[in-house]
């Protein structure tokens, strides 16, 4: 009775993680406009989303419905534009999958209100998903000069960027030309005072340019390339990216954050006081040896955290003080190192000779290491009775000897 008590128990245990595994998965469906206008012979092309918060990949099939003679359907947003009917989801994203909806209203459809409802789902059923999409179609075209709006597309997939002090942002954008002939696309950008910036192709990153030839219904993908002045200061900057055909012209606006540099170093005194121990040193055997390292910080923010660590021999005892530095401010003179006592102690009765460790020092944004070498000598106390061994010896030859003449 009580085993099957425990079985039942165990499997409400089991069942109870299932349930919570599957209601902890949830999946976002939605576009940010679910109301839109549009004109008599224009296509509807909106930006569609899909957020997974699972355990694992998940395959969601997507489906509309709505009026057929419209041909909804869901795209890729980038290209090559590709007709879709499921989308792979990864656990774990922070950023939603975006797809497009699109949908065009035949030239005979009457002026008038249209709803479409999109849904994406698990083959499963267990994940669903829907809203609906209301299209308000006018019955007269929009004015001529309004239909230029999206004749040059700008895609970019990561708009903000983040580097360190002294490294270059790269933007890999494409520009799509929507109309029936070939454009030459002149390109320009807007950065912070003494910024420099420049254009190359995506496959010829030695060639700079400033303008880009895009046929009719064609793509191509550049690099717009920003490089901060020197010393440049930590934080967000706003960047502009413009490309113009003709009367046609899109924008872009862009991000680059800039963030500390850090380098680490270690150095014994004699580099940085000119006199003191260098990194070979020499110890006696059971008696501790103190020996003094620098911390310095080569970049241009704090390093927080600097532990130590060492890979003394056995039976050695290797001790830091302080053991732990809050933080290494960037070097801008010998009041910014930081000053760490090493006391080292080999064990009685070592071996003399010379002994090899490794010093790390590692702190949250960078680590730095170096090899100490340290030689180990007899202590005294040995010395003299070796001595007193020695002269033992000789007295004992000598009083022999003299035994041996008096016969």
């Amino acid at each position: 009775m009580g085993t099957t008590r425990n079985i039942a128990w165990l499997l409400l245990g089991v069942a109870s993680l299932f349930s919570f595994g599957v209601l902890g998965q949830e999946l976002s469906f939605y576009t940010d406009y679910p109301a839109v206008v549009v004109s008599q012979g224009r296509e509807v092309s909106l930006e569609v989303k899909l957020l997974y918060t699972g355990y694992s990949p998940v395959d969601v099939e997507l489906s509309v419905a709505g009026p057929e003679d419209w041909n909804p359907r869901f795209e890729t947003s980038g290209y090559p534009i590709i007709r879709i009917q499921a989308v792979h989801l990864l656990p774990g994203e922070e950023e939603p999958k975006v797809i497009r909806f699109k949908a065009r209203p035949p030239e005979e459809a009457p002026g008038g209100d249209y709803q479409f409802t999109l849904t994406a789902a698990t083959p499963d059923g267990a994940l669903r998903q829907s809203f609906t999409v209301t299209v308000t179609l006018e019955a007269e075209a929009q004015p001529e000069e309004e239909e230029t709006e999206e004749v040059l597309q700008l895609v970019v997939d990561y708009p903000s960027l983040e580097n360190a002090a002294g490294e270059e942002f790269v933007y890999t954008i494409q520009i799509k030309n929507q109309t029936d002939e070939d454009q030459v696309v002149e390109l320009t950008g807007e950065a912070p005072l003494g910024w420099i910036g420049y254009f190359t192709p995506r496959w010829q990153q030695d060639t700079r340019i400033t303008s880009i030839k895009v046929s009719a219904h064609g793509t191509e993908n550049i690099r717009f390339v920003v490089v901060p002045t020197p010393g440049a200061e930590e934080g967000e900057y706003s960047i502009v990216f413009r490309a113009q055909a003709g009367d046609y012209q899109a924008s872009l606006e862009l991000g680059a954050t800039i963030t500390g540099t850090y380098e680490l170093r270690l150095a014994s005194e004699a580099e940085i006081t000119g006199s003191g121990d260098t990194w070979n040193i020499k110890a006696t055997e059971g008696q501790a040896r103190e020996f003094t390292l620098y911390l310095g910080n080569l970049g241009s923010a704090p390093i927080h955290d600097v532990n130590f660590h060492v890979n003394e021999p056995q039976g050695w005892t290797v001790e830091f003080a302080p053991e732990t530095v809050d933080s290494v401010p960037p070097t801008g003179g010998l009041a910014d190192l930081v000053k760490v006592t090493v006391t080292i102690t080999p064990p009685n009765r070592a071996i003399p000779g010379d002994y090899q460790m490794r010093i790390v020092a590692t702190g949250q944004e960078d680590h730095a290491s170096a090899e100490l070498r340290v030689t180990v000598g007899a202590a005294m106390g040995w010395g003299w009775i070796g001595v007193g061994v020695v002269v033992f010896v000789v007295a004992a030859l000598t009083g022999v000897f003299v035994r041996l003449g008096r016969r």
